[in-house]
């Protein structure tokens, strides 16, 4: 696998308001701040995939393509990191 830089590019507004909408008590840049230093802790690989399948919308393939592999370890990384991201949000629950 070849060394591709990253295209950096913002998540669009849905998935901020996606995250916004679970946890209505925090505020919107607390949000940001606490999905930046989350998606930042994320293993390279798991953090490129779950940015393109999820945040830019182009699912598994999308991460395929990024990655360099084949769309069914993409989307397995993408899903490892969307667990990862769960976990380090966890405390943000909607019912507290």
């Amino acid at each position: 696998m070849s060394e591709r830089p990253p295209r950096c590019r913002p998540l669009p507004p849905s998935v901020v308001d996606a995250v916004v909408d679970t946890a209505p008590t925090t505020s919107r840049a607390e949000l940001l701040h606490r999905l930046e230093l989350a998606l930042a802790a994320l293993p390279p690989a798991e953090r490129t995939a779950v940015v393109s399948a999820h945040g830019y919308g182009e699912g598994a393939v999308g991460a395929a393509v990024e990655l360099d592999m084949d769309s069914g370890d993409a989307d397995a990384l993408a899903r490892n990191a969307l667990q990862l991201l769960r976990a380090a949000l966890a405390d943000l629950d909607a019912d507290d």
